[in-house]
């Protein structure tokens, strides 16, 4: 098969076999002739939707290097005969530490005080952290990451709560959280983690009615989806929370440095990239290897 991988970085290229490029459909040669290629791959940097694909008039195979698919046409795929695969699990704990990461640094002040550091201040004074033993954590989203999130929580000697239209019941007996609807658990949640996909029904999830319902304090971490919090909402209500992690963003691919949400002391961003690590990366390249093989024969 004719194969040529999208979006691909330095560390990734190591692993990856045939065509490789750092760039994504959106930027690609408009001239260059793409109609001997079999199968592409790609992630979320690229927008597979009709304008970008209808190029690869010889197109059989779409694998998106990523567990969602909400960047992909999907309708046009099967129009076009174009079968879709993504990697379901490249490794849910990488983005649970990511989300404990974001979270312990605002908690515990870790972000908060190097500018003061870095000013030549060695002050505990004004930093006063938050304990994460017997604080309620709120997950929603009980897959692959959530539940890796929940095991940690535990770790951790917290109490959790979540929610998920799909209640995965051996879970909830093994790691003993308890299931709540979506009203109930913002109102308990001393900190809420988000692991759901983004859908028709989870968009902007996280809207105005639903953070005016959380407690004053409370922390917000978002290593899923960036459309499933209302940006507008979550900045006008930005002063209700003690602090918000966001590993992802709406509208990423415009991100700049006059994004509204930089203006704020009480929010620290990370470039999509929880999913990133040494471990990741190489079973990102393996499972991509794997769909083609299985796929070729």
């Amino acid at each position: 098969m004719n194969i040529i991988h999208f979006d691909v970085d330095s560390e990734l290229q190591k692993y990856l076999k045939g065509d490789t490029r750092p760039e994504s459909l959106q930027a690609i040669d408009p001239v260059e002739d793409f109609s001997n290629v079999d199968g592409i791959s790609i992630k979320t940097g690229s927008k597979a939707d009709r304008d970008s694909l209808h190029r690869f008039t010889h197109l059989k195979l779409l694998i998106t290097r990523t567990v969602g698919t909400d960047h992909i046409d999907l309708a046009y795929c099967k129009e076009a005969g174009i079968e879709v695969k993504n990697i379901l699990d490249y490794g849910a704990f990488n983005i649970a530490e990511h989300a404990f990461a974001l979270l312990l640094s605002g908690t515990r002040n870790i972000f908060a005080t190097q500018p003061e550091i870095r000013s030549g201040t060695f002050t505990f004074r004004g930093h006063l952290g938050i304990a994460l033993k017997g604080k309620t954590l709120g997950v929603v989203g009980t897959g692959r990451i959530g539940l890796e999130v929940i095991k940690r929580a535990n770790a951790f000697g917290m109490t959790v709560i979540a929610h998920d239209v799909y209640q995965n019941e051996k879970a909830r007996q093994e790691l003993g959280y308890e299931y709540v609807e979506l009203e109930e658990l913002v109102k308990k949640s001393d900190i809420i983690t988000l692991h759901a996909p983004l859908l028709t029904s989870t968009h902007h999830m996280i809207d105005a009615a639903v953070i005016e319902n959380m407690k004053d304090g409370v922390v917000l971490i978002n290593t899923a989806r960036g459309a499933l919090i209302d940006t507008e909402a979550l900045i006008t209500y930005i002063q209700k929370f003690r602090w918000v992690g966001l590993d992802v963003l709406e509208d990423e691919t415009n991100f700049s440095k006059d994004h509204p949400l930089l203006q704020f002391e009480n929010v620290i961003i990370t470039p999509h990239l929880a999913f990133y690590s040494d471990a990741s990366v190489k079973k990102i390249a393996e499972e991509t290897e794997k769909i083609i093989k299985e796929f070729s024969t």
